[in-house]
């Protein structure tokens, strides 16, 4: 039996998520019989997600974003399970990791050929308590250089804490756009160039990557659901801003 193992990096990057897929899917040391393939922008994507996936024995595809083409990463991880497809035989198992439910095509492709077929998500096995979540140091850390700080907890109706400060205001912000606190709520176009716009007047000049800006909207409650269009997708489909293929972000030239 072949197994190939497929990992969305841009849909889900961060380090301690993909360390416990590792684990969950039981990807220590590979064998011959099994290919691990981390496909995403590497211009974007933090190093220390590249050496954790390359001592795991995963190849790094690099997808930099064609001028004109759409989600460009979903396009080249769809090419390359179509590729290991078309050598597979029934028994072999295919894995997709990541929360694009457009991905389920695939499965109707690996069925008519007797594959195995899975898309997985961290979230969603979390979600499931099939698997146990996991935190990042930066987030231990945070935590406990919080309990030094004047920062009070009330209690809300039921028994259930709430935290005064920057988290209290992104679950309004995310309730004032719809949908409960935990729900994925895409940023609209207008905050999007309203955060855009600060992060470049701060830059003095210098263009601002495509994660830092993913990280600033994040921490204002924001992120992408589902099948969604990716963001530097619905960044070049603005006016007035240049995305270069390396993932940097700086006003249009003007004619």
């Amino acid at each position: 039996m072949r197994r190939a193992v497929i990992f969305d990096v841009e849909n889900s990057s961060r380090v301690e998520h993909i360390a416990r897929m590792l684990e969950h899917l039981g990807l220590g040391t590979l064998d011959r019989q099994t290919r691990l393939m981390a496909v995403g922008n590497w211009g974007v994507i933090g190093y220390e997600t590249a050496r954790l996936l390359a001592r795991h024995g995963a190849e790094l595809v690099h997808t930099a974003p064609a001028f004109g083409v759409k989600d460009w990463s979903d396009l080249r991880i769809a090419v390359t399970a179509g590729i290991w497809l078309a050598g597979a035989r029934p028994g072999d198992v295919l894995d997709i990791i990541t929360d694009d439910q457009a991905f389920d095509a695939v499965g109707d492709v690996a069925a008519g050929r007797g594959v195995d077929f899975h898309r997985l998500s961290y979230r969603a096995l979390v979600g499931a308590r099939q698997i146990t979540p996991r935190e990042s140091a930066s987030d231990d850390g945070a935590r406990r250089r919080r309990t030094g700080r004047r920062r009070t907890r009330r209690a809300a109706p039921g028994g259930r804490a709430t935290v005064a400060g920057r988290e209290g205001a992104s679950s309004a912000q995310r309730r004032s756009h719809g949908g409960s606190p935990s729900a994925a709520q895409p940023a609209p176009a207008d905050e999007i160039l309203a955060v855009l716009r600060e992060m470049l007047a701060g830059a003095r000049g210098q263009p601002v990557t495509l994660d830092a800006l993913s990280s600033a909207l994040k921490a204002r409650g924001f992120s992408r659901p589902p099948g969604s269009p990716r963001l530097v997708t619905r960044l070049r489909q603005m006016k007035d801003i240049e995305v270069s293929p390396s993932g940097t972000i700086r006003p249009a030239k003007k004619d």
